[in-house]
C-alpha cells in the first residue's frame, strides 16, 4: 500500500487532447471580465502543454482604455 502513495499517472496523450481543444480567441471587444477568463484558460492549457507556469494577461490589463477623465485635455 505504501509504495503507490505519491506516483503521477503519466498521461501521454494530454498534449494531443489538448492540441484538439477548440480555443477562444480574446478580443478587446469582449468585456474585461470575460477577457479575463478567456487568458486564464489559456494560460492553464498551455501551462499544462510546456509543464511550465505561463501566465498571460487579457488584452483590458495590458493596454487599458483611458476612463474620461484621464482622456480629457487639460487646459
Amino acid at each position: 500500500m505504501g509504495g503507490c502513495a505519491g506516483a503521477a499517472t503519466q498521461l501521454p496523450e494530454t498534449t494531443e487532447l489538448l492540441d484538439k481543444l477548440p480555443r477562444v480567441e480574446n478580443s478587446t471587444k469582449s468585456s474585461c471580465w470575460q477577457q479575463r477568463q478567456i487568458a486564464a484558460q489559456n494560460s492553464y492549457v498551455d501551462s499544462i502543454k510546456a509543464k511550465k507556469s505561463i501566465v498571460y494577461k487579457p488584452p483590458c490589463e495590458v493596454d487599458p482604455k483611458p476612463t474620461e477623465a484621464e482622456s480629457k485635455p487639460t487646459t
